[in-house]
């Protein structure tokens, strides 16, 4: 997909690909967020997965649903609130995640979640919550970097009247930011700011002043000329309006007024495909004349969504030809949506399994459609009833639908009372560091990086956990399985134990290299990279023939008969963590010893042996590798 790329464009893709730092990407409406998303998913060296709140969202972005994802219930998450009681005091009942599912969110290394401004802050903590618990990390959202997108000034996160007490006990309103986790998270935030729907400067200022409520009298008696505008479209203008009763009554009315009996076009559902998800209407009705909207783009170019147009004709075979304003006639079929879930194939890689597929005409009636389904849409020309009641940002969503001003015909005046203001997403917004400061870190940041991976790299906590769990197990259970095999145990654990007291002594260096302080060694006249890369393969060297005979002893372990289900079972659960983190150490350390040692070779070795399945055959074969070393 070929994209225009302006410097934003470029240095949010920079922080995404290669720094671990979080990225919130936001913008004004028809900045590029989308095409951000979709050029990010098409070219990221990174392991991901898509999510969004909404079933329709997450079609959309070609992703899941948060909840589906991370299997949470429905029900607000708020544990300091010990008068409500949910399902997630029940963990044992609804958490139990399947193990390829672990697997994957341990191999994660960027989630993005799209319209984030819809997440309310305690689903940001549920998720924190999962992933702190299964990447056994206590840092923000264990320590997965994240990509948020979307404007916490369009469409904000739905809170009920019963939920709002219980919400206010914790978090001051219910937007993303206030999340607990998200204020202890390591983010930038990068602000498209080329608009590419509108032109006219004019109609931006208008746009502008209205997102940021700074109308002045002079912008709102220029877009108050738009009352009652006739507007120059071949075809009836859409009607955007503020509750969906009111666009169905549009509809079925202009419908119903059109002679002729409807022809009916019934969805068929394949799978799993939840109601809440469902991208189109489970019946469409149609007749010639009717006005309809394309509400998907078309992999040929010929529609895209948002597209207007009117039918011309319904085929016995079921297919409707319609016309669009340029005189152009489109033959249109049913189309398929795909749900999918995220699961790792044979190889450890991350696949898009279709789980269910929603097959509709992709049409709808449009006279008029709600403000809401109208986000992420462009149109020429539109009606809107701006003196309605709206909701926080339903001004400013409805306005940035339309290209130009002159394609707008307000029903009534907008008043200043309409364009609400939210004083926390401005204090939000007014918070956000400046481009050139976060332009200024992105060096550092991606140096940063490195250096955080090959901490990773000697960080051997969760060993050590595994082995004195392995010594706990053995002194309990199997004193009297593998002869002499606890007295190893503990030899190794000592053996283990001082390379770590050493580990910890480096890992303080390369924070002392990275910071540009005084170490022994290295001059002010010499490359810190080449001291560095000389300290790697030092360390390589010291820790490679201990990790070596570590992996080789455990897997001989991992492959004794224990007679007791139970007891073996926790010892398979056990070497399934242990492994990969044996293997990882050696991998790297070799890489270390032979120069090659680079932040996508790490990344690649990791997920391969975090996503390995290691059978008893496939252990047995490594372990004669290890030998011949």
């Amino acid at each position: 997909m070929q994209v225009e790329k302006d410097e934003i464009f470029e240095l949010a893709e920079s922080y995404v690909n290669h720094t671990s730092l979080s990225v919130f990407l936001t913008g004004k409406a028809g900045t590029g967020k989308t095409t951000f998303l979709k050029h990010i998913t098409a070219n990221t060296g990174k392991r991901f997965v898509v999510l969004a709140p909404t079933g329709v969202a997450a079609i959309n972005a070609g992703g899941s649903t948060i909840h589906s994802f991370f299997q949470l219930p429905l029900c607000p998450y708020l544990p300091d609130v010990k008068e409500l009681i949910t399902e997630y005091q029940m963990m044992d009942k609804f958490h139990g995640l399947k193990k390829e599912r672990v697997k994957l969110i341990r191999s994660l290394e960027l989630l993005i979640i799209d319209e984030v401004s819809m997440v309310r802050a305690d689903l940001m903590d549920a998720i924190d919550m999962v992933l702190r618990r299964y990447r056994r990390s206590d840092m923000p959202f264990g320590g997965l970097q994240l990509l948020l997108i979307g404007d916490a000034r369009q469409l904000s996160p739905v809170v009920t009247e019963s939920e709002r007490p219980y919400i206010s006990q914790v978090y001051p309103s219910a937007f993303f930011f206030n999340s607990k986790a998200f204020n202890k998270l390591r983010i930038v935030t990068i602000e498209l700011k080329k608009v590419y729907r509108q032109k006219d400067r004019e109609f931006l200022d208008i746009l502008n002043a209205v997102r940021d409520n700074t109308l002045n009298m002079k912008l709102l008696s220029k877009l108050n000329e738009r009352v009652g505008a006739v507007l120059n479209c071949k075809e009836e203008p859409i009607r955007l309006t503020t509750h969906n009763r009111q666009a169905e009554e549009i509809n079925e009315t202009k419908l119903a007024a059109l002679p002729g009996d409807c022809s009916e076009f019934e969805a068929e559902i394949d799978g799993d495909f939840p109601e809440s998800s469902y991208p189109a209407d489970l019946l469409v009705k149609l007749k010639p004349g009717a006005q309809v909207m394309f509400i998907r783009n078309d992999s040929e170019g010929e529609y895209y969504n948002g597209k207007i147009a009117t039918v011309e004709k319904i085929q016995k075979d079921g297919r409707v030809v319609v016309k669009d304003s340029e005189g152009n006639h489109i033959l249109v079929g049913p189309v398929d949506w795909e749900n999918v879930k995220y699961s790792l194939d044979s190889s450890g890689e991350i696949v898009q399994n279709v789980t269910g597929v929603f097959r509709q005409i992709p049409l709808r009636t449009a006279w008029a459609i709600t403000i809401h389904k109208s986000q992420g849409l462009t149109f020429d020309n539109v009606i809107i009833d701006a003196g309605s009641a709206f909701a926080f940002g339903q001004v400013y969503v409805a306005l940035s639908r339309c290209r130009s001003l002159e394609g707008i015909s307000l029903e009534s005046p907008v008043r200043i009372a309409a364009i609400q203001s939210n004083p926390e997403v401005s204090r939000f917004n007014e918070a956000m560091e400046s481009l050139e400061t976060v332009a200024k870190k992105l060096e550092g940041e991606v140096e940063h990086y490195h250096y955080e991976l090959l901490n990773d790299v000697f960080d051997f906590s969760a060993i050590g956990k595994s082995f004195k769990l392995l010594r706990k197990l053995w002194q309990e259970h199997l004193k009297k399985t593998g002869p002499g095999t606890l007295d190893d145990i503990e030899e190794r654990i000592k053996q283990f134990n001082e390379a770590s007291a050493v580990a910890t002594r480096f890992r303080s260096q390369l924070i002392a290299i990275e910071a540009g302080l005084p170490v022994p060694g290295l001059s002010e006249a010499s490359s810190k990279l080449v001291f560095l890369n000389s300290r790697l393969k030092k360390a390589s060297e010291f820790f490679r023939p201990l990790f070596t005979d570590l992996l080789g002893f455990s897997i001989e372990v991992s492959l004794l008969d224990i007679g007791n289900k139970e007891v073996r079972r926790r010892v398979k659960y056990l070497f399934e963590d242990l492994l990969p983190e044996l293997e990882l150490r050696v991998q790297c350390l070799a890489m270390m010893a032979e120069g090659t040692f680079t932040d996508e070779k790490y990344c690649r070795t990791r997920t391969a042996c975090l996503t390995g399945n290691y059978t008893s055959t496939k252990r047995k074969q490594r372990l004669k590798d290890l030998r011949k070393v």
